[in-house]
């Protein structure tokens, strides 16, 4: 399983970004003018937490620092070789 192309993350973004810029010009009529911005504000954090969920859902190993648990376990296994290497007598690599 791969992730979704950065492309089609951004788009998406863009997409959600002009939408919500819109969005007052199209709930003014229903909301009245004092209603019509704070609507929109709580519709569009609402509409962009989920996109954010899914982004998330997407890559959910970004935030784990999977490069540095990679880098100790391939040190440990080095140590490991190493020591098998001094028992047999055979020069280290």
């Amino acid at each position: 399983r791969t992730p979704l192309p950065t492309c089609f993350t951004r788009h998406t973004s863009r997409l959600l970004f002009f939408w919500s810029n819109l969005l007052p010009f199209t709930m003014y009529s229903a909301c009245g003018p004092i209603a019509t911005i704070p609507a929109s504000v709580a519709v569009s954090y609402a509409i962009m937490g989920i996109a954010d969920v899914g982004v998330q859902l997407e890559e959910p190993f970004n935030i784990l620092p999977l490069r540095q648990y990679s880098e100790g376990i391939f040190d440990g296994i080095n140590a490991i070789e190493a020591g098998y290497n001094k028992l047999d007598g055979q020069p280290s690599s």
